[in-house]
This record gives C-alpha cells, sequence and structure tokens, in this order.
C-alpha cells in the first residue's frame, strides 16, 4: 500500500511539473534576426504606411531586397510599383530584433514582429507606422 501511494505521488508530481513546464511564457519569446539568416537571399517588400490613427494603409510600396552580404545589399522597385525600373545600393545592420537600412525605401530602424524561413514582418515609425511585410523568393 505504501509502494502504491509513493508511485501516485511521484505520477502527480511529474504531471504538475509538466503542466508548469508548458506555461505561455515560454511562446512569448521575441523574434530576433541575424545577418547569416538573411546572407544571399532574395526578398519581396511590400511596404504599408498607415494613417495617424495607424488604422488605415495610405501608401504601398513594392521592393525587391537582396541581402548580397552580412553588411550590404540591392534594393530594387518591385512589379506593381508604377515607376521604372531603379536599383539602389542598400546598407544593413542586425541587432537583436532590430535590423536598420540606410539608402533605401527602407530607411531606418525596423523591428523584427514575426519571422518565419520564408516570411519576416518589420515594424517602423517614420514617423506614422508602417510595416514591412518581406516574403522570400531565393
Amino acid at each position: 500500500m505504501n509502494y502504491q501511494l509513493k508511485l501516485w505521488s511521484m505520477i502527480l508530481l511529474l504531471s504538475i511539473g509538466l503542466l508548469a513546464s508548458c506555461s505561455d511564457d515560454d511562446n512569448d519569446t521575441e523574434p530576433t534576426l541575424t545577418a547569416s539568416e538573411l546572407l544571399q537571399t532574395t526578398w519581396n517588400a511590400c511596404v504599408c504606411d498607415y494613417d495617424a490613427d495607424g488604422k488605415e494603409v495610405v501608401n504601398e510600396e513594392y521592393l525587391i531586397v537582396e541581402f548580397l552580404t552580412e553588411t550590404q545589399g540591392k534594393s530594387i522597385n518591385g512589379e506593381g510599383s508604377g515607376d521604372p525600373s531603379a536599383v539602389w545600393d542598400l546598407y544593413y545592420c542586425i541587432d537583436g530584433r532590430i535590423i536598420t537600412f540606410k539608402n533605401s525605401a527602407l530607411v531606418g530602424n525596423w523591428t523584427v514582429i514575426e519571422k518565419s524561413k520564408n516570411r519576416i514582418v518589420l515594424q517602423s515609425y517614420r514617423p506614422e507606422k508602417s510595416v514591412a511585410t518581406l516574403t522570400k523568393l531565393h
């Protein structure tokens, strides 16, 4: 009888331990980014600028972004932009959740909001809210 009580006590403790380890806090990790993840990849980018309330899109811009090295790349106005084809040098640096772009339509500091293998969502305030959704091509 004593053996069964100990066994049930152990099962109960293990169950409580497993439940505690499955808390919501484990899912709250912030997405980060590294330059090596972007190295030699090409992405479609849709940049949406919002109104002062942050609710309605007032401008959309389409780009193709090539990350050629860990600090440099190319920005090309994408299909549907309505502009003549143009290519700009792109300079960037990454620090955890923040990617800073220079010389591009993405200029400024952007926070990584979501990240998967083929999709990255960035957010910035320039001064109004802007969201850039990058979809991997290659």
